[in-house]
């Protein structure tokens, strides 16, 4: 009998707004599958125009193409540690759709391991997407949204690992705690200019970066033990999060960190 996880029969119950986000445009980082690409199709849902970015060009060029629902869906490579590529980047998408109003920097990498088994180069290469990449997108799209004058949305797309200390993920901890501190600076900053930045710390869906670890029922049911809910989230319910986020019924949320994990960070010592 083959088992069968809470999570994987779980289907999630989210319906989009339509025209919630009309009129403004979003660039999303990593978008070319996994989390990033299910923000990407929730936000042309809600009538977004989306730039779909990824370090994968030819997936997010996929992606957009799959996407499109007779709204606007543009796509570009970018590797967001290479900050002349972000400027170009977000520059021509700003020409191209009109301007930038949201920002979601989801682009992210993960080596697992220890911090006796991290790597300099593993260290390195987390901090430069995780962490670096999204100061970079962060500035040059803050400068397009004061310049815009009509205020923006910055969301970052953070984890668990954000809030407390995990196993075998210490270099992206660091990484992700560190995004946490960014996202709250900038809600400091450019809160008078009407920019809010918010932080999103899902415990994690299944995706391309972590399905074949989870496929193995032994893992799973272990994971899905140490959550309250059951079960991982979705990447739709993720999604719903974030255009909620990027709405203007979230206009006086600022420098907030929106834990989505199903009771797991404050479960953490209720084990009886």
């Amino acid at each position: 009998m083959n088992y069968e996880s809470n999570t994987s029969l779980y289907r999630p119950r989210v319906t989009p707004v339509p025209g919630r986000l009309a009129g403004r445009n979003a660039l999303i980082t990593g978008a070319a599958r996994g989390i990033g690409r299910a923000i990407a199709e929730r936000f042309l849902q809600e009538h977004a125009a989306v730039a779909i970015t990824d370090i994968d060009g030819e997936g997010a060029a996929a992606a957009a193409a799959e996407l499109d629902c007779g709204g606007v869906a543009l796509s570009w490579k970018l590797d967001v540690s290479n900050r002349a590529e972000v400027e170009s980047v977000l520059d021509e998408a700003a020409a191209r759709m009109g301007g930038v109003d949201i920002l979601v920097n989801n682009a992210g990498v993960i080596v697992f391991g220890s911090l006796m088994e991290c790597s300099i180069g593993d260290w390195e290469r987390m901090m430069a997407v995780d962490l670096t990449g999204a100061l970079h997108c962060t500035q040059v799209a803050a400068r397009l949204m004061i310049g815009q004058g009509r205020g923006g949305r910055l969301i970052h797309i953070g984890s668990t690992a954000s809030l407390l200390p995990t196993a075998k993920q210490a270099a992206y901890c660091v990484a992700k705690s560190g995004l946490r501190m960014l996202s709250k600076v900038a809600a400091m900053e450019f809160v008078k200019q009407g920019i809010t930045s918010n932080l999103l710390c899902p415990e994690g869906a299944v995706t391309e970066i972590n399905r074949e670890l989870l496929s193995d029922p032994a893992v799973m049911g272990k994971l899905e033990a140490t959550i309250p809910a059951g079960r991982m989230g979705t990447v739709e319910e993720i999604a719903a999060l974030a255009a909620f986020v990027a709405s203007s019924e979230a206009d006086y949320i600022t420098g907030a960190e929106l834990v989505h994990d199903g009771g797991a960070v404050n479960g953490a010592l209720w084990w009886r």
